[in-house]
């Protein structure tokens, strides 16, 4: 455990604590509901709260986009390029249904069923024997 760095940031501190020290007592005992969870309820100061705000804004202003933002950014970029090209084209968007798509050739007349099954009737009686009579 020593090993390990601790896991603290100043804004998180701040904003728990309401901007003030306490005192730190060593105990072996888990603390469930106590006050700090209430007091982390109470709105902050309104001067420390626009400190949080301008350190925040700035951090993020100094980072810029993460990675996942900057990828899906260029995937809009090339997908709206891509349809901006087949709009040139002559192309319309790719509409597909699948109602209307898969029954498409899928629909057979009645007349040519019965002639499928009833050739196939006749042809399987003669290569096989019925079992029963």
């Amino acid at each position: 455990w020593m090993m390990v760095p601790g896991e603290h940031t100043f804004l998180e501190g701040i904003m728990k604590g309401n901007g003030v020290m306490k005192n730190r007592k060593f105990k072996n005992e888990k603390n469930r509901g106590d006050a700090r969870d209430r007091e982390s309820n109470k709105p902050l100061n309104p001067k420390v709260q626009a400190e949080i705000d301008s350190i925040l804004k700035l951090q993020e202003d100094a980072r810029g986009p993460s990675l996942v933002e900057m990828h899906r950014i260029q995937k809009a970029e090339v997908k709206a390029a891509a349809k901006e090209a087949a709009i040139a084209a002559g192309k319309e968007g790719f509409s597909w249904n699948r109602d209307r798509d898969l029954d498409d050739g899928r629909k057979v007349d009645k007349n040519a069923l019965h002639m499928i099954l009833g050739g196939a009737n006749t042809h399987l009686k003669e290569k096989f024997q019925s079992g029963f009579q």
